[in-house]
């Protein structure tokens, strides 16, 4: 029997390390961002941390506001950087500076392979971002204001501060001894949310005890909500989304059943592409348009600089790639699919026809091969047992949509070799020896 001084050691399994999460905090250096930026370091370390600035040049101290960002960050130790973004003042700043802010974080985000940013909205924000939604006249979508966590196919934003008050940070600022920039137009009450933190909200605490923490709770309700019609939405699109896109006849289908339940999937399968919900102007418009269409009908909407299409019974989206453009005319290669031609080796154990390599790199040292727009009226053989075609028939025959068929042809000298969905010239064609496959790659 072992005695305790010679006791036998237990061995513990030994574990992986994995390198510990790098964190991001959307840094602007006011009192909400300074003690998250603070707090994160305490909880996660000064060297998993950085510090992200964005620069929107909209007040004369934002060069000083930049630097003191910078030295703050360099004061606790983490990482920091910075983006500098240009607004155009004719339009609705708050709005472009909330985009381009949440572009630039996402970029900053990206270079440094961090999947987590941190924002400092708390409770009293939540109640603002509600009530100004409401004054919108907005649906569930708005009124549930800023989730506590929200992914997308980059990263997470998280929003740990949403359930504590401003003044719960204050009191943190001050037990620290932080410093902070006070921004100047955070008084101004031309901005709409300046006027509701300012006027409205003390007037609603005054007259309703808890009033800021029942509209934050009221949102989470909402969010909830939200939730359950999403559920819905995705089982409906279930029944009426396919690879070509949505099917308009089991669309309208579901409206002649559900007006609501239609416009729930229609602005869920938006939402799920990325677009901003429609208004319910717009929306009322698209749903007269789609009841009144035939079934071969042909429909075309631009929304959120993308395009909406009903082609062959189907609702498709593409972007825009005319959006900066609109109203303008533009050079026919200018409104051609960017991209460019690529030339693959085929296996020497496979059928796939190709371009036999001796006769291609032939063209390739004499400098014949290029790529030319359409032009229209153009024919193609894609194989020798059947007859010469139109591409406009061609593409008719494999179903590849009217805006899918600016895509740059492929010529060698003078000849038609590849066409973009539907192959190689029967002429170019060969399934022995070496030999190359062409292949439209989109930009």
């Amino acid at each position: 029997m072992a005695s305790s001084k010679t006791a036998a050691k237990t061995s513990k399994p030994t574990q992986k390390k994995t390198p510990p999460t790098q964190l991001a905090v959307a840094f602007s250096g006011g009192l909400d961002s300074t003690v998250l930026l603070h707090a994160t370091i305490k909880a996660h370390g000064k060297k998993n941390v950085h510090a992200f600035h964005v620069h929107h040049g909209i007040q004369k101290e934002a060069d000083q506001w930049q630097a003191h960002c910078k030295a703050v960050a360099n004061k606790f130790g983490c990482h920091f950087d910075t983006r500098n973004v240009k607004l155009n003042k004719q339009s609705n700043v708050e709005s472009q500076a909330r985009n381009l802010r949440y572009e630039s974080l996402t970029q900053m985000c990206e270079a440094y392979k961090i999947q987590d940013l941190l924002l400092a909205h708390h409770l009293d924000d939540q109640a603002e971002t509600v009530l100004i939604q409401l004054m919108r006249g907005a649906g569930l979508p708005g009124l549930s204001a800023m989730p506590q966590v929200k992914s997308n196919e980059l990263i997470h934003l998280w929003r740990p501060f949403l359930n504590m008050r401003r003044k719960d940070l204050e009191i943190y600022a001050k037990e620290h001894q932080l410093t902070w920039i006070e921004d100047p137009s955070n008084q101004d009450e031309s901005y709409r949310r300046n006027a509701v933190r300012k006027s409205i909200m003390p007037s609603l605490e005054k007259h309703q005890k808890g009033a800021i923490e029942n509209l934050a709770r009221s949102a989470k309700h909402l969010g909830e909500a939200q939730g359950l019609l999403n559920q819905l939405a995705d089982i409906d699109l279930g029944l009426i989304e396919t690879k070509e896109g949505l099917s308009k006849t089991n669309l309208i289908r579901l409206y002649k059943t559900s007006q609501a339940r239609a416009t729930n999937a229609l602005r869920r399968w938006l939402s799920k592409n990325g677009l901003a919900y429609p208004s319910e102007e717009r929306l009322t418009a698209w749903w007269s348009e789609l009841t009144q269409a035939r079934l071969d009908a042909k429909l075309q909407w631009d929304h959120d600089q993308c395009v909406i299409r009903l082609w062959r019974g189907h609702l498709s989206i593409t972007q825009d790639l005319n959006a900066k453009a609109k109203g303008k005319e533009r050079e026919k290669e200018k409104v051609t699919n960017e991209g460019e031609w690529t030339f693959k080796k085929v296996p020497a154990n496979s059928k796939k026809p190709g371009i036999a390599k001796d006769r291609f790199e032939q063209a390739k040292q004499k400098g014949l091969i290029n790529t030319m727009a359409r032009e229209g009226g153009e024919k193609f053989k894609v194989d020798l047992k059947r007859p010469r075609k139109s591409l406009k028939n061609l593409y008719q025959e494999a179903a590849i949509p009217p805006w899918q068929r600016d895509v740059p042809l492929l010529y060698i000298g003078e000849e038609l070799v590849a066409v973009a969905g539907i192959g190689i010239s029967a002429d170019w064609q060969t399934t022995e020896g070496p030999r190359f496959t062409l292949e439209w790659q989109a930009a």
